[in-house]
């Protein structure tokens, strides 16, 4: 009986996980659609639970937090308490879930105890390990757009507009090709809109993404509009250097590509061509021992 019941409280929390995790990662994707630089204040009921968790968390430099939220497309203002009871849950339900199981199949407290330890370590660490892939991807999402966004810039500028109105123009064009930079691109233009100087909103926009070559292209365009440097010529030179840099990149991926063949070559395709190659060989020669063998 108690068997059943452990399991039975182990499915239950194991679905209640699952849904909270879904709701949480699946939310910032449903509120990047809104437009430009629009952020849902509204808290969902399912971040106020987590927001109750999170009076239970341990200390956080909430500063760091936020920005690394941000860097991840977090920018609600419940993100940050919204995590650290996320991070709460995960380290409370790993622990229960995995003693739960290990005690209905096993019965034996100390296997159940070391699971709980590393489902407790597992979980407080889970929800680390999600933000700084979420990072990761965006990061080299924006990497990938710049290029593109780069080249259409310098089209805009060159044809007679703006470099406010070229970046307002291009983001519309990129916003289907490119979401993650057409998202950091709205948030630019509603800085600007609310006040803000081009070279703040410059200045925000790469420290917010955190993405090296955008930082370096927001640093060009400042000291060019500073200075009073051509924009189009700091552009199309930055354009140049990104189409080379991802040929370079392009060109590094194809020669590690032999690199990583030698382990599936070597363990995997080589045993099993010299099995066919050299087995029948091999067994010849041992039937002839036998013989040899069994003659004497």
């Amino acid at each position: 009986m108690l068997a059943f019941v452990t399991v039975g409280i182990f499915l239950v929390m194991l679905t209640a996980a699952g849904l909270l995790a879904w709701r949480f990662v699946g939310a910032p994707q449903a509120a990047a659609a809104p437009a430009a630089g629009d952020v849902d204040d509204e808290r969902p009921r399912w971040a106020g639970a987590l927001a109750d968790l999170a009076d239970v968390s341990p200390a956080v430099d909430e500063g760091q937090l936020r920005r690394q939220l941000y860097a991840a497309g977090f920018r609600q203002p419940w993100a940050a308490a919204a995590y650290r009871g996320a991070r709460t849950a995960t380290t409370i339900a790993l622990p229960t879930l995995g003693f739960g199981a290990v005690i209905a199949f096993t019965g034996q407290v100390f296997p159940a105890l070391l699971t709980a330890a590393l489902g407790a370590a597992l979980g407080y660490r889970l929800p680390e390990r999600y933000l700084r892939g979420r990072t990761r991807a965006r990061r080299q999402a924006l990497n990938r757009a710049l290029p593109d966004f780069l080249d259409l810039l310098v089209i805009g500028v060159e044809s007679g507009l703006s470099l406010d109105q070229a970046i307002s123009d291009t983001s519309r064009d990129l916003r289907r090709v490119h979401p993650v930079l057409w998202d950091e691109l709205n948030l630019f233009r509603s800085e600007l809109i609310a006040g803000a100087t081009r070279a703040e909103a410059l200045r925000n926009l790469g420290q917010r993404c955190g993405e090296p070559e955008l930082r370096k292209l927001t640093s060009l365009l400042i000291q060019a509009d500073r200075f009073g440097s051509s924009v189009s010529k700091v552009l199309r030179t930055q354009a140049r250097y990104m189409r080379v840099r991802r040929r370079q990149a392009a060109e590094e991926k194809a020669h590690k590509v032999g690199v990583k063949l030698l382990f599936p070559i070597f363990f995997l395709i080589m045993p099993s061509v010299f099995l066919i190659t050299a087995g029948p060989a091999v067994i010849m020669l041992l039937e002839n021992f036998g013989r040899m063998a069994s003659g004497r």
